[in-house]
């Protein structure tokens, strides 16, 4: 099976995940490509349709993706739009499935901070047609000095380190399980 796995990651919490996904994936002996979306990302040069299975994620930042994620969807919604691909009622592609996950910190509200992002990444594959069978969250810690004090005193509790491994190894339980789940492992 063709993976994308796509993902924006300002502080290394979502490149951590990312990372376990590809090298999950590629143990069940998919072919995998991983791309980092950057404010320098040639957008135009990538295609979701492309895959059988996309993987996209991201950083929350005041409930939603970062700004490049930002761009990287609103430029693609744009192009698939003036090519007809985007349509009514959004009829679904038999061969397209896509995950969207975020990782967060939720100093303040805990985890309802973290759960538009997901919903947001997940708008653009669905409008295509892609099948949005997941949305998942992980913690993350907030890697900036500046930051350090909502690592350790919000709703979500002591994040320093955060993901570890344990959340790392959830994450390639919960590959395997989806792959496996949607018969292509």
């Amino acid at each position: 099976m063709k993976i994308l796995n796509l993902y924006c990651s300002m502080t290394g919490n979502t490149a951590k995940i990312a990372e376990v996904i590809e090298t999950t994936a590629r143990s069940l002996e998919h072919e995998v490509r991983t791309l980092r979306v950057t404010v320098e990302t040639e957008v135009e040069t990538i295609d979701l349709l492309d895959c059988d299975f996309l993987f996209i994620g991201s950083g929350v930042y005041s409930w939603l993706p970062p700004e490049p994620m930002r761009r990287f969807l609103d430029v693609r919604q744009k192009s698939y739009g003036k090519q007809g691909l985007i349509r009514p009622a959004s009829p679904r592609l038999s061969d397209k499935t896509a995950v969207a996950y975020a990782t967060f910190g939720g100093p303040h509200t805990g985890i309802n901070e973290g759960v538009i992002t997901p919903k947001f990444l997940g708008q653009l594959p669905d409008h295509l047609g892609f099948e949005v069978v997941a949305e998942w969250l992980f913690p993350g810690a907030f890697n900036a000095s500046d930051y350090e004090k909502h690592s350790v005193g919000g709703r979500m509790g002591d994040l320093r380190g955060r993901p570890d491994e344990h959340d790392l190894r959830q994450v390639a339980q919960m590959v395997t399980g989806i792959l496996k789940l949607r018969g292509d492992a």
